[in-house]
């Protein structure tokens, strides 16, 4: 199965929300790194000795859930169980203190990210 296959089973509500057939890897959604020290910017902003993790979502939720709905993604996000701690650094970039790693952190993203896509499409029908 290749990622857009399995992208578009698992978030049918986030890809419905998105025309662009070239959406085929999460990264287009979510960006998670490792935050670390030598990483100067967002260190700034995310302390690395606070939070482990940095989590982007690129200007193309934005643009997909509207401003009313894209502020509602930071307090989902702060309900995430796995989630020990979280921060909201900016409007499109968390901190978050975990045990999980980077793939199992963009999937908890993802759920929320369709979870609301879900609430969007609603609005729209």
């Amino acid at each position: 199965m290749s990622e857009r296959e399995e992208l578009l089973e698992r978030y049918p509500n986030l890809m419905a929300l998105f025309e662009d057939e070239d959406l085929d890897e999460r990264r287009y959604f979510v960006v998670v790194d490792p935050n670390v020290e030598e990483e100067a910017d967002e260190a700034e902003a995310i302390d690395p000795t606070e939070y482990n993790w940095m989590v982007f979502l690129p200007e193309r939720i934005r643009e997909a859930f509207g401003e009313e709905l894209f502020t509602q993604i930071p307090r989902e996000l702060e309900k995430v169980e796995e989630f020990e701690d979280f921060f909201d650094a900016e409007e499109d970039l968390y901190g978050v203190q975990c045990d999980l790693e980077e793939e199992s952190i963009a999937r908890k993203v993802m759920e929320v990210l369709e979870s609301l896509a879900g609430v969007r499409r609603e609005e729209t029908v």
